[in-house]
Protein backbone atom coordinates (compact mmCIF):
# COMPACT_ATOMS: atom_id res chain seq x y z
CA UNK A 1 0.00 0.00 0.00
CA UNK A 2 2.90 2.29 1.11
CA UNK A 3 4.25 1.49 -2.50
CA UNK A 4 0.86 2.15 -4.28
CA UNK A 5 0.52 5.27 -2.33
CA UNK A 6 4.18 6.88 -2.46
CA UNK A 7 4.89 5.74 -6.10
CA UNK A 8 1.96 6.89 -7.73
CA UNK A 9 2.45 9.15 -10.67
CA UNK A 10 6.49 8.49 -10.64
CA UNK A 11 6.61 9.67 -14.49
CA UNK A 12 5.85 13.17 -13.61
CA UNK A 13 8.27 13.45 -10.60
CA UNK A 14 10.15 16.34 -11.18
CA UNK A 15 7.04 18.33 -12.25
CA UNK A 16 6.14 21.07 -9.92
CA UNK A 17 3.97 20.49 -7.36
CA UNK A 18 4.48 16.32 -7.55
CA UNK A 19 5.83 16.21 -3.69
CA UNK A 20 2.42 17.58 -2.81
CA UNK A 21 -0.03 15.63 -5.10
CA UNK A 22 -0.69 12.87 -2.51
CA UNK A 23 -2.76 15.14 -0.17
CA UNK A 24 -3.79 17.38 -2.80
CA UNK A 25 -5.53 14.33 -4.05
CA UNK A 26 -6.50 12.89 -0.90
CA UNK A 27 -8.16 16.33 -0.10
CA UNK A 28 -9.86 16.54 -3.73
CA UNK A 29 -11.60 13.24 -2.77
CA UNK A 30 -13.69 15.28 -0.10
CA UNK A 31 -15.63 16.57 -3.50
CA UNK A 32 -17.67 13.47 -2.61
CA UNK A 33 -19.71 14.77 0.02
CA UNK A 34 -20.62 18.20 -0.81
CA UNK A 35 -23.82 18.53 -2.06
CA UNK A 36 -25.11 19.07 -5.59
CA UNK A 37 -25.06 22.70 -5.94
CA UNK A 38 -21.65 22.85 -4.84
CA UNK A 39 -20.64 20.75 -6.83
CA UNK A 40 -22.14 22.23 -9.62
CA UNK A 41 -20.07 25.55 -8.56
CA UNK A 42 -16.98 24.15 -8.41
CA UNK A 43 -17.18 22.31 -11.77
CA UNK A 44 -14.13 22.32 -14.08
CA UNK A 45 -12.45 24.05 -11.02
CA UNK A 46 -8.54 23.35 -10.67
CA UNK A 47 -7.53 24.81 -7.50
CA UNK A 48 -3.96 23.36 -7.76
CA UNK A 49 -3.33 24.07 -11.33
CA UNK A 50 -4.64 27.64 -10.30
CA UNK A 51 -1.92 27.93 -7.76
CA UNK A 52 0.98 26.15 -9.82
CA UNK A 53 0.13 28.68 -12.69
CA UNK A 54 1.85 31.52 -9.84
CA UNK A 55 5.07 30.51 -9.04
CA UNK A 56 8.08 32.68 -9.35
CA UNK A 57 9.88 32.65 -12.35
CA UNK A 58 13.14 30.95 -10.31
CA UNK A 59 11.02 28.29 -9.27
CA UNK A 60 12.47 25.45 -11.70
CA UNK A 61 15.90 26.42 -10.93
CA UNK A 62 15.71 25.84 -6.76
CA UNK A 63 16.32 22.61 -5.70
CA UNK A 64 13.17 19.59 -5.26
CA UNK A 65 13.27 20.12 -1.38
CA UNK A 66 12.97 24.38 -1.82
CA UNK A 67 10.16 23.70 -4.43
CA UNK A 68 8.17 21.79 -1.97
CA UNK A 69 9.02 23.92 1.10
CA UNK A 70 7.55 26.62 -0.70
CA UNK A 71 4.30 25.62 -1.42
CA UNK A 72 3.92 23.77 1.66
CA UNK A 73 4.55 27.78 2.60
CA UNK A 74 1.90 29.16 0.60
CA UNK A 75 -0.43 26.50 1.22
CA UNK A 76 -0.47 25.91 4.74
CA UNK A 77 1.48 27.73 7.23
CA UNK A 78 -0.11 31.51 6.79
CA UNK A 79 -3.39 30.55 5.70
CA UNK A 80 -4.27 27.42 8.13
CA UNK A 81 -1.54 26.28 10.47
CA UNK A 82 -0.83 30.16 11.78
CA UNK A 83 -3.91 31.03 11.14
CA UNK A 84 -6.71 27.86 11.97
CA UNK A 85 -4.54 26.59 14.44
CA UNK A 86 -2.47 29.33 15.67
CA UNK A 87 -3.05 32.75 15.87
CA UNK A 88 -7.08 32.74 15.84
CA UNK A 89 -7.25 30.32 18.22
CA UNK A 90 -4.78 31.40 20.79
CA UNK A 91 -5.99 35.04 20.61
CA UNK A 92 -9.51 34.12 20.49
CA UNK A 93 -8.55 32.85 24.91
CA UNK A 94 -6.57 35.56 25.26
CA UNK A 95 -3.04 34.35 24.46
CA UNK A 96 -0.69 35.60 21.92
CA UNK A 97 1.75 33.01 20.47
CA UNK A 98 5.23 33.41 19.88
CA UNK A 99 7.15 31.44 16.98
CA UNK A 100 10.56 31.79 17.73
CA UNK A 101 11.55 29.47 14.05
CA UNK A 102 9.73 32.45 12.04
CA UNK A 103 12.20 35.28 12.99
CA UNK A 104 13.03 36.60 10.05
CA UNK A 105 16.64 36.20 10.65
CA UNK A 106 16.24 32.32 11.47
CA UNK A 107 14.21 31.50 8.05
CA UNK A 108 16.38 33.52 6.30
CA UNK A 109 19.52 31.41 7.20
CA UNK A 110 17.27 28.37 6.67
CA UNK A 111 16.91 29.28 3.68
CA UNK A 112 20.45 29.85 2.69
CA UNK A 113 21.19 26.11 3.80
CA UNK A 114 22.03 22.40 1.65
CA UNK A 115 19.03 20.66 0.90
CA UNK A 116 21.04 17.86 3.03
CA UNK A 117 21.43 19.90 5.79
CA UNK A 118 17.14 19.94 6.29
CA UNK A 119 16.51 16.53 4.62
CA UNK A 120 19.22 13.48 5.25
CA UNK A 121 17.28 10.63 3.20
CA UNK A 122 14.66 10.43 5.62
CA UNK A 123 16.26 12.14 8.98
CA UNK A 124 14.23 15.59 8.93
CA UNK A 125 15.53 18.59 10.71
CA UNK A 126 18.62 17.54 10.19
CA UNK A 127 21.34 20.23 11.11
CA UNK A 128 18.80 21.46 13.98
CA UNK A 129 18.60 18.29 15.66
CA UNK A 130 22.47 18.07 15.71
CA UNK A 131 23.11 21.67 16.90
CA UNK A 132 20.28 21.01 19.84
CA UNK A 133 21.74 17.44 20.68
CA UNK A 134 23.21 18.68 23.87
CA UNK A 135 19.45 20.69 24.75
CA UNK A 136 17.16 17.81 24.31
CA UNK A 137 16.79 14.00 25.39
CA UNK A 138 18.42 11.28 22.62
CA UNK A 139 14.97 9.75 22.53
CA UNK A 140 13.32 12.83 21.15
CA UNK A 141 15.97 12.88 18.67
CA UNK A 142 15.78 9.78 17.47
CA UNK A 143 12.21 9.71 17.37
CA UNK A 144 10.39 9.54 13.78
CA UNK A 145 8.30 12.63 12.38
CA UNK A 146 4.77 12.30 15.17
CA UNK A 147 1.99 13.98 12.85
CA UNK A 148 -1.23 15.44 14.69
CA UNK A 149 -4.75 16.48 14.29
CA UNK A 150 -5.96 18.82 16.04
CA UNK A 151 -9.03 18.14 17.15
CA UNK A 152 -8.88 14.09 16.04
CA UNK A 153 -12.55 12.91 14.67
CA UNK A 154 -12.60 10.52 16.81
CA UNK A 155 -13.14 12.99 19.71
CA UNK A 156 -16.63 13.71 18.33
CA UNK A 157 -17.94 10.20 16.90
CA UNK A 158 -17.33 8.54 20.27
CA UNK A 159 -14.29 6.10 21.89
CA UNK A 160 -15.15 2.57 23.49
CA UNK A 161 -16.02 4.37 26.63
CA UNK A 162 -18.01 7.10 25.83
CA UNK A 163 -20.33 8.45 23.20
CA UNK A 164 -18.97 12.08 21.34
CA UNK A 165 -20.97 15.10 22.08
CA UNK A 166 -24.27 15.17 22.12
CA UNK A 167 -24.10 18.53 19.30
CA UNK A 168 -22.43 16.03 16.77
CA UNK A 169 -26.09 14.51 15.78
CA UNK A 170 -27.48 18.14 15.65
CA UNK A 171 -25.14 19.26 13.10
CA UNK A 172 -24.67 16.00 10.79
CA UNK A 173 -28.98 15.55 11.66
CA UNK A 174 -30.36 16.02 7.65
CA UNK A 175 -31.97 19.23 8.34
CA UNK A 176 -29.05 20.96 9.10
CA UNK A 177 -27.18 19.76 6.66
CA UNK A 178 -29.66 20.74 3.87
CA UNK A 179 -30.08 23.93 6.12
CA UNK A 180 -26.41 25.04 4.97
CA UNK A 181 -27.03 23.93 1.64
CA UNK A 182 -22.69 22.38 1.77
CA UNK A 183 -23.32 18.82 2.26
CA UNK A 184 -25.15 15.93 0.40
CA UNK A 185 -27.13 14.41 3.55
CA UNK A 186 -26.61 10.61 2.58
CA UNK A 187 -22.88 10.80 1.69
CA UNK A 188 -22.27 12.67 5.52
CA UNK A 189 -25.07 9.93 7.07
CA UNK A 190 -22.75 7.52 5.64
CA UNK A 191 -19.16 8.54 6.54
CA UNK A 192 -20.36 9.19 9.93
CA UNK A 193 -21.55 5.57 10.60
CA UNK A 194 -18.12 4.35 9.40
CA UNK A 195 -16.64 6.01 11.81
CA UNK A 196 -18.65 5.23 14.76
CA UNK A 197 -18.49 1.42 14.02
CA UNK A 198 -14.48 2.04 13.05
CA UNK A 199 -13.90 4.00 16.34
CA UNK A 200 -13.96 0.98 18.87
CA UNK A 201 -11.31 -0.65 16.67
CA UNK A 202 -8.93 2.19 17.09
CA UNK A 203 -8.00 5.48 14.50
CA UNK A 204 -9.77 6.20 11.82
CA UNK A 205 -8.08 6.96 8.06
CA UNK A 206 -6.71 9.81 7.68
CA UNK A 207 -8.81 10.53 5.22
CA UNK A 208 -12.18 9.76 7.45
CA UNK A 209 -10.23 12.03 9.60
CA UNK A 210 -10.44 15.20 7.48
CA UNK A 211 -13.91 14.68 5.88
CA UNK A 212 -15.36 14.18 9.03
CA UNK A 213 -13.76 16.96 10.93
CA UNK A 214 -14.20 18.79 7.91
CA UNK A 215 -18.05 18.30 7.49
CA UNK A 216 -17.89 19.13 11.65
CA UNK A 217 -16.23 22.46 11.49
CA UNK A 218 -18.35 23.56 8.35
CA UNK A 219 -21.82 22.94 9.82
CA UNK A 220 -20.82 24.66 12.98
CA UNK A 221 -19.50 27.41 11.32
CA UNK A 222 -22.42 27.22 9.82
CA UNK A 223 -24.73 27.07 13.03
CA UNK A 224 -22.85 30.06 14.75
CA UNK A 225 -22.39 32.59 11.92
CA UNK A 226 -25.32 31.88 9.74
CA UNK A 227 -27.82 30.53 10.87
CA UNK A 228 -28.02 32.41 14.07
CA UNK A 229 -26.32 35.66 13.10
CA UNK A 230 -24.94 36.73 16.37
CA UNK A 231 -26.14 40.20 17.59
CA UNK A 232 -23.41 42.79 16.57
CA UNK A 233 -24.67 45.07 19.37
CA UNK A 234 -25.05 48.44 19.90
CA UNK A 235 -22.74 50.32 17.26
CA UNK A 236 -20.19 52.75 19.35
CA UNK A 237 -20.09 55.50 17.79
CA UNK A 238 -16.28 56.99 18.83
CA UNK A 239 -15.23 61.09 19.47
CA UNK A 240 -11.93 62.76 19.52
CA UNK A 241 -11.18 65.51 21.63
CA UNK A 242 -8.46 67.87 20.29
CA UNK A 243 -6.60 70.34 22.93
CA UNK A 244 -6.31 73.74 21.63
Amino acid sequence: MARQFFGRNLGRATEPGFGHEPRWHTTGALKRLLGGEMQRALAGRDAAGELLGTLPEAFPRWSFLSQDQYLEIRTLLSGYLLSSQGDRMLMAHSVEGRFPFLDRDVAALANRLPSDYKLRVLDEKHVLKRAARDLIPPEILARPKQPYRAPDALSFVGQPERDGPGWVDELLDERALRASGVFDPPAVRALAQKCRERAPKGQLSNSDNMAMVGVLSTQLLHHQFVARRPDPGAPVSFRTAVER
